[in-house]
């Protein structure tokens, strides 16, 4: 199916003229230009099968929507119930057995776990203190001047080749 001007009936001088309105940059002649093109535009009816799938489909997503709920409250009801049934029903069993895996891990894990903290407390501790002397061993006012006019020069440097760099791409690089 062509989707040209003629096949919509629509009429070639109120679209000319509409054209010609905007194009000239009187707004309010071309507002009213537009408004007049597309009031004489056909009406569009959608096609009965069209309305009856999609009617059929809103209907179908509804009904499934529906079923979901349904099922996802039906699987909270029974989780609920599953979880109160354990409770009353097998606490005096899991409760022991949990009891004694808890005291079981942790009076094993317990005494490991504060040993490799100490030691890593200890080898931490220890790295700062050997920063702490490397540190004072290199700052020195000699030093600290020497880096700093390493870090100046440095950023002199990026600053030229920026301008060198940027003068380049607008061709009229001067060194």
């Amino acid at each position: 199916m062509s989707r040209t001007i003629r096949d919509r009936n629509m009429d070639r001088k109120q679209l000319e003229q509409w054209l010609a309105e905007e194009a000239s940059g009187r707004d309010e002649a071309a507002d009213a230009a537009c408004a007049h093109l597309f009031t004489a535009l056909p009406k569009v009816d959608p096609n009965p099968a069209f309305v009856e799938q999609a009617v059929t489909a809103a209907l179908r997503w509804r009904t499934r929507r529906r079923r979901l709920v349904a099922c996802a409250w039906a699987a909270t009801i029974l989780l609920v119930a599953v979880g109160v049934a354990l409770v009353f029903l097998g606490a005096p069993r899991i409760a022991t057995s949990v009891i004694k895996g808890f005291a079981f891990v942790s009076g094993r894990a317990v005494p490991w776990l504060l040993a490799y903290t100490t030691v890593a407390m200890s080898w931490w501790l220890t790295l700062g203190h050997v920063g702490g002397v490397i540190a004072s061993a290199l700052i020195t006012p000699g030093r600290v001047v020497a880096v700093v006019g390493v870090e100046l020069f440095g950023l002199l440097a990026f600053y030229a080749l920026q301008r060198i760099a940027g003068a380049e791409r607008l061709g009229d690089a001067q060194v």
